[in-house]
């Protein structure tokens, strides 16, 4: 049934400025399935998690202590994804340059500023090896967030943060 007017996304999907070309993957991505009950949007901090019952890893929100954080590149409700059964991962170990509205929205991202995750809340922030959690990688092109207004219509929320991925793990934290 065909439906009628606008529908407006609240945060933009994901962009990745340099380093993916999803018709040669040759980069440092990951497809695993969606944890139950949980909710990805393109562009969020995922990482893996162990399900033993089904005896694989899925992705979870946000980033899980000792493991390698990702940026989900879809969202977990899209229909590519349930038909596939999997969404795909962009690893900070990757050479991207990604543009993503999930971010700490008190934080200063300023070019050269380290990145790294909030916690479990899929957004990213500024980071210090000293805060006990990766550095993902490091803020480019921008001064402060950037808007996407007149660039793009499809969300609500436009403000973004752009970041090279430059993985420096938590010596502390690393998984054995």
């Amino acid at each position: 049934m065909p439906q009628f007017g606008t529908i407006k996304r609240q945060y933009p999907r994901v962009e990745v400025l340099r380093g993916f070309d999803p018709n040669e993957p040759r980069t440092k991505t990951q497809a695993f399935p969606v944890k139950a009950d949980v909710t990805i949007l393109s562009g969020q901090v995922v990482s893996l998690e162990w399900n033993g019952t089904l005896s694989q890893y899925e992705w979870t929100l946000g980033w899980q202590a000792g493991r390698i954080p990702y940026i989900a590149l879809q969202d977990s409700a899209d229909e590519d994804v349930i038909e596939a059964g999997n969404l795909v991962g962009l690893s900070s170990l990757g050479d991207f340059e990604i543009q993503t509205a999930f971010h700490k929205d008190d934080d200063t991202f300023n070019v050269d500023v380290p990145v790294g995750p909030d916690g479990v809340t899929g957004d990213l922030k500024v980071a210090t090896l000293e805060s006990g959690e990766p550095i993902m990688g490091y803020v480019t092109r921008i001064r402060g967030l950037k808007s996407l207004a007149g660039e793009n219509s499809s969300a609500t929320n436009l403000n973004v943060i752009i970041f090279t991925t430059a993985y420096a793990p938590n010596t502390a934290d690393a998984v054995v």
